[in-house]
């Protein structure tokens, strides 16, 4: 699959998506990035690597993110039994505690601190990502150590290169439908995960992007009713100038998708969100079971976000007329401002 644009930036193709390998060694040269140490292009650079988990008794999420000037990293599990969340999220100077390679398929992304660590690696040559976290404030332990499968039969990541304003260009890499073993230990809580009922969703991404940004994210990654594996990542309010990332996976196999509408209560995200195809393909509901928030005002950049975890059901039609109906299937969505 392969979806090239005709808007060009310096002579490279500034909007274009492909499903499969990524096949480039960095994404220095589809950004035009200018990396020198005194670049101003490196304090606007956007980067970030988020690898979230979904299984039948916790959802856990976790990324590196590094935007030039300064940096952050997270770590959440919501355990669904108990209805409790744990979060750990830290902001800080880029100085040495974070690595962010510049490629979706290989390299490592990581912060390491006293406060703990967060090491996300790809392996491109054993074909695998792995997860390992270790952050251990008193009564605020949050450990993992996951290794991120291909499902049996496979799956194919998306990768759009996107317009955005100002003749800039953002990278993603997105893939929904994965699965997961290892085990997450939430203080002295531990929860085992297996393939067959663990399911993983990635988001890698390097770009350009407006001085402030709103948007919309909703994903999700599991089984629907007649057993189909299905994912999706949808997202609305940043990339509606060009190409659009949202998609469906079905049993691996990834199909774009046009515009998604959100709504919901902003002033009360614990009520049911509905999210809609504007091509009326798609109805589903979302129902909230926790909910991670943070309002950072540090001047220079300013983040506000409610992060909802839970379950959607609803229908999934594709435009060959098949339909896949889902019941309670794990997922997260979001409404996130950022001046950055």
């Amino acid at each position: 699959m392969d979806d090239t644009h005709a808007s060009a930036k310096k002579g490279t193709l500034s909007g274009r998506s492909w499903s499969g390998k990524f096949n480039y060694p960095d994404t220095k040269s589809l950004l035009n990035l200018n990396d020198r140490i005194f670049s101003l292009e490196r304090f606007k650079e956007k980067r970030w690597c988020y690898m979230g988990i979904i299984h039948p008794d916790i959802i856990f999420g976790c990324a590196v993110v590094h935007l030039g000037y300064i940096s952050s990293a997270f770590a959440f599990g919501f355990d669904r039994q108990e209805g409790k969340m744990m979060n750990h999220s830290l902001v800080f100077p880029p100085l040495g505690q974070v690595r962010y390679d510049r490629n979706p398929e290989t390299g490592i992304c990581s912060y390491k601190s006293l406060r703990g660590s967060l090491i996300l690696t790809h392996d491109k040559k054993h074909d695998k990502k792995s997860i390992d976290v270790s952050f251990y404030l008193p009564a605020k332990s949050l450990k993992a150590d996951i290794e991120i499968i291909e499902p049996d039969g496979g799956i194919s990541p998306m990768h759009f290169l996107m317009p955005m304003a100002n003749n800039a260009s953002a990278f993603t890499t997105k893939i929904a439908g994965l699965n997961a073993r290892g085990k997450i230990i939430v203080n002295n809580k531990k929860f085992d995960l297996a393939p067959e009922n663990t399911f993983a969703v990635f988001d890698w991404t390097n770009g350009f992007y407006p001085r402030q940004t709103v948007w919309n994210w909703a994903c999700c990654a599991g089984l629907a009713a007649d057993g189909t594996r299905i994912g999706f990542n949808f997202s609305s309010g940043v990339y509606e100038n060009g190409l659009l990332e949202n998609t469906v996976w079905i049993n691996g196999t990834p199909l774009k998708q046009g515009g998604i509408l959100f709504t919901y209560d902003a002033k009360n995200p614990e009520q049911p969100w509905q999210i809609k195809s504007k091509d009326g393909l798609i109805h589903l509901t979302f129902k909230p079971e926790g909910i991670r928030r943070a309002n950072d005002n540090l001047g220079v950049i300013k983040s506000k976000f409610i992060q909802p975890c839970g379950s959607f059901e609803g229908s999934i039609k594709t435009k060959d007329n098949l339909d896949f109906h889902l019941l309670c299937v794990g997922g997260v969505v979001e409404e996130h401002f950022a001046k950055w």
